[in-house]
């Protein structure tokens, strides 16, 4: 089933740049290259694979999710410029231009819809069910005529996270593929989906680095699933795509574990915090932290007493009417907001 997914002209496609180690790591003098041997510090290209940064990446994700794992070898993982960079190569692996249609669930990441409209994809829009907008219509979904589906799971922008159940029946229904964006999950309680990607031949799923381990200006994602899916997904990459100094920095950063698991910890606090004293402010109907913010449903003159107090928060997000969403700060600026909010609020109007 997976041979069919990659997109038609890629399977016999073999990528120019496939070579997964420099030549220097093979004993060799590298003239194959066409760099500038007269350069600075900075005239080679980097490891065109980043194996040894894929490596470290995993054990230290098993280290903060406090579980191990084989899901993370060269065949099953690739690096990328970002979570953005991972759900464009999946676009670009699989779906036909002027052809296929994917499925998402509103409200969600508004990168699906631009992504689907560069590539030329027909879209189909399934809401998510219940109060928590925690729950997936599995038959709509499995009945549209599409490719693929894509979650994102926590979702963004309402901070809460589907039903585990709802998610195992598609993966077990749906034939196409099955793509999860997990920008936020090191914030969640739930097990990571990319543990069950040997089970599922049709999912891929996305990680980020930018959140809860708080390397944002790095721009470092990934992409878990079976290796036919990550093989189509290194065909339409481009060579050499992460700089060696931002291998070198990651490789710094992802070496303390611990520290990591600890700074989401803090995070996980302060954020449970704000939400509670949230959840005691006049003219706030519901808040959602399951994710790496809090997501308020509020009156929109809410939003803009926020924004007069000095607070560039996201009204609307997402283009999703009555709600606001709020990222986390320190300690000392969300109690600031809470005084915003109780000390100088404006008056609820009817919705």
């Amino acid at each position: 089933m997976t041979a069919d997914l990659s997109r038609d002209g890629l399977r016999s496609m073999k990528p120019a740049f496939s070579f997964p180690t420099r030549s220097e790591d093979r004993g060799m003098v590298n003239l194959r290259d066409n760099e500038n041997p007269f350069g600075g510090a900075q005239n080679r290209y980097p490891d065109n694979m980043a194996l040894g940064l894929a490596v470290r990446y995993v054990d230290a994700l098993d280290v903060v999710e406090q579980t191990r794992s084989d899901s993370g070898t060269p065949e099953t993982l690739i690096l990328t410029r970002g979570a953005g960079d991972a759900l464009d190569l999946v676009f670009r692996a699989f779906f036909e231009p002027g052809k296929d249609a994917i499925a998402i669930t509103s409200p969600t990441f508004r990168l699906f819809d631009e992504l689907a409209a560069v590539h030329g994809l027909g879209l189909h829009r399934i809401a998510l069910q219940g109060d928590a907008f925690d729950r997936l219509d599995v038959e709509a979904l499995c009945a549209l005529p599409v490719k693929g589906i894509v979650l994102c799971d926590p979702n963004n922008p309402m901070g809460t996270s589907l039903h585990p159940d709802d998610v195992s029946r598609l993966l077990s229904a749906f034939k196409g593929l099955v793509l999860i964006d997990e920008a936020y999950v090191e914030y969640t309680k739930r097990r990571s989906y990319r543990h069950v990607i040997h089970s599922h031949p049709n999912l891929v799923v996305v990680r980020s680095m930018s959140k809860a381990l708080g390397m944002a200006g790095l721009r470092l994602g990934a992409a878990f699933a079976q290796a036919p899916l990550i093989a189509a997904m290194r065909k339409v990459r481009l060579p050499f795509a992460l700089p060696r100094p931002v291998i070198e920095q990651a490789h710094a950063e992802l070496a303390d574990a611990k520290r990591l698991r600890a700074q989401i910890d803090a995070f996980i606090t302060e954020r449970d915090r704000f939400a509670a004293l949230l959840r005691g402010c006049p003219n706030i109907e519901r808040v959602y932290a399951d994710a790496g913010f809090v997501t308020i449903r509020a009156d929109a003159a809410l939003g803009a007493h926020l924004a007069h107090a000095g607070f560039d928060t996201v009204p609307n997000p997402m283009g999703w009417p009555g709600y606001i969403r709020i990222s986390i700060g320190t300690p000392e600026i969300n109690d600031r907001v809470i005084s915003a909010l109780t000390g100088d609020v404006p008056p609820s109007t009817s919705r």
